[in-house]
């Protein structure tokens, strides 16, 4: 009786350990298929990314810095080198993350695939080749690619943010965002729309040290100008992808722009000694403005979401009757705070607006 209990014993073992065997592989997938999550990019593939999405690189600098504003926690990496001065506006937590060099067309792949991150931003821009896409995603193996749109439209960051807060399990702070974007960009766009057609400021927007580079009203670059309800005086040709088309000097004499807006403190120096640049409107009134630049800038270069705050700040220097400076400081100090995660003195923020 004894050896068939222990026979009986053994058998029962051996099936509960056959049985249990599919049990765990199958508890193996169903943990495995929790681990992800499938989602829908801007570009509409179909991307499989980690459920918990905790390090994420981008391989263009707008995608990084709506990364850094959502979840800085999140961003595993800087493009290109941060000027020390930038980060002086930017918590030191994240100072020492690795800087990724960048160049366009010329992302370090295997820089990227050995930081091993949970994700990579692509922009898309709405006119994304999906070839172009299945290229890329095959040098970066298994590292999913994920398509974001709209990165570089200052009129159109909501759904961009939204999408973005979504993947990196952030949705409340994208709406926090959003809603200060959305509030200050239909309240510059509501007061200018009542501004009349010949009371509207012509503006010319002065690229590189001889200011003699622009980008025309249509352009990503200068698009803060139209936002604000400027007049781009520039009559010339769009040149896409990095912009600043070639113009003359006869020809900015010829549009007689009454603001000049610059990113180039150097040329805003000289233009003001230049007997030919003093017959403007704008070098004789004193209204060239350099943008400021800490810790991105606020008006181009990237064009991408840190240009939030540039909205008030162009309405103001444009309007400053309609936009006076103790609204536009408010709107500067609430962006930085939201957006860069820091807070700014009234030392630093005069710092910022006289350069």
């Amino acid at each position: 009786m004894k050896i068939i209990h222990k026979t009986s014993l053994l058998f029962t073992l051996g099936l509960a350990i056959f049985l249990l065997g599919p049990a765990r592989a199958c508890a193996e997938e169903v943990k495995a298929e929790l681990a992800c999550r499938t989602i829908t990019d801007m570009a509409g593939r179909t991307v499989r990314i980690p459920a918990n999405v905790t390090k994420v690189l981008s391989v263009s600098p707008p995608p990084t810095t709506f990364v850094y504003m959502l979840a800085p926690e999140k961003l595993a990496g800087w493009l290109g080198a941060q000027p020390k001065e930038n980060m002086a506006y930017i918590p030191k937590e994240y100072h020492d993350k690795p800087v990724f060099n960048w160049g366009r067309g010329n992302v370090n792949v295997e820089a990227y695939i050995v930081a091993a991150p949970d994700l990579v931003f692509v922009g898309s821009e709405s006119c994304v080749d999906p070839l172009d896409i299945a290229i890329q995603q095959e040098k970066f193996g298994s590292i999913p690619l994920v398509c974001v749109d709209n990165t570089r439209n200052a009129t159109e960051y909501s759904a961009t943010l939204r999408f973005m807060g979504e993947v990196l399990g952030v949705p409340d702070r994208a709406e926090k965002l959003i809603a200060y974007y959305e509030g200050v960009l239909k309240e510059v766009q509501i007061k200018v729309e009542a501004i009349p057609a010949e009371k509207r400021v012509r503006v010319y927007y002065a690229e590189g040290n001889s200011g003699r580079s622009t980008d025309p009203s249509g352009s990503v670059h200068s698009q803060l100008i139209d936002v604000c309800g400027g007049i781009n005086v520039a009559s010339c040709t769009i040149d896409t992808g990095s912009g600043m088309t070639q113009v003359t000097l006869e020809s900015i004499l010829t549009w007689q722009p009454q603001v000049i807006i610059t990113t180039d403190a150097n040329f805003a120096k000289q233009a003001p000694e230049d007997e030919t640049w003093q017959k403007l409107p704008a070098v004789a009134n004193h209204r060239i403005y350099v943008t400021p630049s800490q810790p991105f800038n606020w008006f181009d270069r990237p064009p991408g979401v840190n240009r939030i705050v540039g909205i008030p700040w162009t309405a103001h220097i444009l309007y400053p009757e309609v936009f006076p400076a103790d609204w536009c400081r408010s709107k500067i100090r609430e962006f930085y705070e939201l957006f860069y995660h820091y807070t700014l003195t009234d030392e630093e923020l005069d710092g910022l607006l006289n350069k």
